[in-house]
């Protein structure tokens, strides 16, 4: 056979011309070319075939090309592939439809009278690829003698013959012997295939320079016994019809004499190759990791009788076809290399005549396969409660086109990988049980080979979780009061052992730290939460590691304000105070005394309530003029708040508001209504040091009274207490506040 031309060209649009090398299959890379151009005929061609990356063209003589990486398109996008023959150029479109084998379509592509970038990749006038023929020339009968030396032979023969019995001498009337040799039936050969195509020789033995002329099927040939008594002749192969048969042989001698003898024999003639048939192997001519595990049986058919070599693997095995017209040749798995990859069974069957036959058959060997299963689950491999309810996807890889039995707990799926190898699976959260523990969790993948891998892991489930709020907040009575605001709050509760815990109250959130037990604690700082009164509720949500949320509340009240004591009657006598009388009777009221010293004493009073709406202390030894009174009122929450009553006339802020004594008590309020001509110089540390409640200082008093605050702004608002107007001012930056009867004077 023929090698078959080839042009190709890159993408640079250079071209490279050759023939594919003898032999089956013939493999031509392809990787860096655009087009392909064959010498080629679509009658030529019995079918294509991708295999991964390649292009398997069988012929129809059984050959088979191979373009190796005609499918890489990664450096030149898709290729085209063209058949030219004689001038004509066909563009060969292929489409992929079911297992690798593509349907071909062809559209002749019109060159002639104009240019065209394909005008280089044309054949004009190759070698086909077809049996080679002798060219239709008769050989030389006689040696070397040319044609018409033997026409003068021949014509000599029969003057010979046709003078008979004239001249002088004595005459020859004896008939030349003739003997065949080699060539024919009696001599236990045939023409097979080999012998036809080299030229049939018929020789034998004969009267030294007898003519001896062989006649087969209407062709003669005629030639001269040599010396030695051996005559030859050669019919060409065109003379000798192909087949398989029988046919007969005339021979005639003639020696010098005119004496002729005429003989018979028989050409047998065989120039039938035996034919080869594959059986697809494994079913599906693909051998996976189960079928190479116990051997492969190769099976095919044939001419009865004739001998088959087996190739496959690089092991060669013999044997023959059997009376049914089969074969088969069986190969142990340690012959079968593991892997993924083409492999070729080649098969020559030689029959009885001597012809032969190579065929080859493609065969994928598939012994591998894989899969995985992504880790990171519901992204930390917990499937939490918001997880769970939404369904959970199990994802991985295999082979594209694979099988994958997905298996979450006791729930599995079937899904097919994309082409690219991915899969992906929902389970519902009706197939995910709600709770805590330890779910198996497997892929199991049967690519298209029927190869199988499996792979396998967990995941935790957690559905759930708690929190709580104790009992008794703010100091056990769930109040928050005014010493507790400014003090801080402390919330405590429990939740898992490494829960995160938002703790929010009136809006304001703390997050709250907990321990290897469970338990958690969140601090409101003093002023975190808002003074009044009010109720509200503590808000608890706990985040545990799996990503679960609870939320829980309980009610709290906020109880920080009590209003100053305000001062109704002051009694004097001699000078002295006797009895005082506070406006209210809900509030606790004491009275201490601020003395000379710095120290601070609590007089002896009695305590009475007077029509409902006033609170009285009577002296049992008058308070001497001069001495300052701190009054303190303190409700059922326990906060408390202080009035300072200045009882010396002319009155400064020494021993007034700068006694040592009055760091133990909240002064909301001065009362200067029981004093003469008081002038009082202020600062914003003084009324942050009396008021430590709000930071707030309320002065009473009248016109013959004076506060010097420098510094100090007037708001230009004004309050209004017990009917009288109250002028607001504020001192320093960070909300220190004045509150003063508008009749004092005010210096700022």
């Amino acid at each position: 056979m023929s090698t078959v031309g080839y042009i190709v060209r890159d993408m640079t649009g250079t071209n490279q011309h050759g023939n594919f090398t003898e032999g089956t299959p013939s493999v031509l890379d392809t990787t860096n070319s655009k087009d392909v151009s064959l010498n080629l005929s679509p009658s030529d061609v019995e079918s294509y075939a991708r295999r991964g990356s390649d292009l398997h063209i069988t012929l129809a003589n059984g050959e088979t090309l191979v373009l190796d990486g005609f499918y890489n398109t990664g450096s030149t996008g898709g290729k085209n592939l063209f058949l030219s023959e004689d001038g004509n150029f066909i563009e060969v479109v292929l489409e992929d439809r079911s297992q690798g084998m593509l349907f071909a379509s062809y559209e002749p592509l019109d060159l002639t009278g104009k240019w065209s970038a394909y005008d280089d990749m044309v054949f004009l006038d190759i070698d086909r690829i077809e049996p080679v023929v002798a060219p239709l020339v008769a050989a030389p009968l006689f040696g070397g003698l040319g044609a018409g030396a033997a026409g003068a032979a021949v014509i000599g023969g029969a003057a010979v013959i046709g003078g008979g019995g004239g001249g002088g001498g004595g005459s020859d009337t004896t008939a030349p012997t003739i003997d065949v040799t080699s060539g024919t039936q009696s001599t236990g050969d045939l023409v097979n295939e080999a012998t036809h195509t080299g030229n049939p020789v018929i020789s034998g033995t004969g009267e030294a320079g007898a003519t001896v002329s062989v006649e087969i099927n209407g062709t003669t040939h005629t030639t001269t016994v040599a010396d030695d008594g051996t005559w030859s002749v050669t019919f060409d192969s065109s003379e000798i019809l192909t087949g398989e048969y029988e046919t007969g042989i005339t021979l005639v001698t003639t020696d010098a004499a005119g004496n002729s003898t005429t003989t018979t024999d028989i050409l047998e003639v065989d120039t039938v190759a035996p034919p080869i048939g594959f059986d697809t192997v494994e079913g599906d001519d693909v051998i996976n990791a189960t079928e190479a595990s116990d051997g492969v049986v190769l099976t095919g058919t044939g001419e009865a009788g004739a001998s088959i070599e087996v190739t496959f693997q690089g092991e060669t095995q013999t044997t023959t076809v059997a009376s049914d017209g089969t074969w088969s040749a069986s190969y142990t798995a340690s012959s079968i290399t593991s892997g993924t990859y083409d492999s070729t069974v080649s098969v020559t069957s030689t029959d009885a005549a001597g012809n032969s036959t190579t065929s080859t058959h493609l065969v994928q060997v598939d012994t591998e396969t894989s899969v995985t299963l992504d880790s990171a689950l519901a992204t930390d491999n917990i499937i939490n409660g918001t997880e769970q309810s939404a369904g959970v996807t199990l994802t991985g890889t295999a082979e594209a086109g694979s099988s994958v039995v997905v298996t979450l707990g006791s729930v599995s799926h079937t899904v097919t990988t994309d082409s690219s190898g991915n899969w992906s699976s929902l389970f519902t959260s009706s197939e995910i049980p709600t709770g805590e523990y330890t779910a198996a969790i497997s892929a199991v993948s049967t690519d298209l080979a029927g190869n199988t891998a499996r792979t396998s892991g967990s995941v935790e489930v957690d559905t759930s979780t708690f929190v709580t709020i104790d009992g008794g907040l703010a100091g056990g009575d769930n109040i928050v009061s005014q010493s507790e605001s400014l003090a801080g709050v402390t919330l405590t509760g429990t939740a898992e052992a490494g829960a995160s815990v938002i703790v929010t109250v009136n809006g304001v959130d703390r997050t709250a730290a907990v321990d290897s037990s469970g338990n958690w604690s969140a601090l409101f700082e003093s002023g975190s939460i808002a003074a009044g009164e009010y109720s509200t509720s503590v808000s608890v949500t706990a985040t545990d590691t799996a990503g679960n949320t609870q939320t829980t509340t309980s009610a709290l009240t906020v109880d920080t304000l009590v209003d100053e004591p305000g001062i109704s009657t002051v009694t004097f006598g001699g000078g002295d105070v006797y009895r005082i009388s506070t406006d209210g009777v809900t509030d606790d009221y004491t009275v201490n005394a601020l003395e000379s010293d710095g120290s601070v004493s609590t007089p002896t009073a009695t305590t009475s309530l007077l029509a409902g709406t006033n609170t009285e202390f009577t002296f049992g030894t008058p308070i001497s003029d001069g001495t300052h009174l701190v009054v303190t009122g303190e409700d059922a929450v326990g906060n408390n708040s202080s009035t300072l009553l200045v009882l010396e006339d002319n009155a400064t802020e020494v021993g007034s508001t700068d006694h040592a004594g009055l760091s133990s008590f909240n002064v909301d309020a001065l009362n200067l209504d029981y004093a003469a001509d008081v002038n009082l110089s202020l600062t914003e540390a003084d009324i942050r040091a009396l008021s430590s409640n709000s930071d707030t200082l309320t002065i009473h008093g009248g016109t013959d009274d004076t506060v010097t605050v420098t510094g100090a702004t007037a708001t230009g608002t004004t309050q209004v207490i017990d009917g009288e107007t109250f002028d607001v001012y504020t001192i320093g930056s960070d909300g220190a506040t004045l509150v003063i009867e508008d009749d004092i004077t005010v210096i700022i």
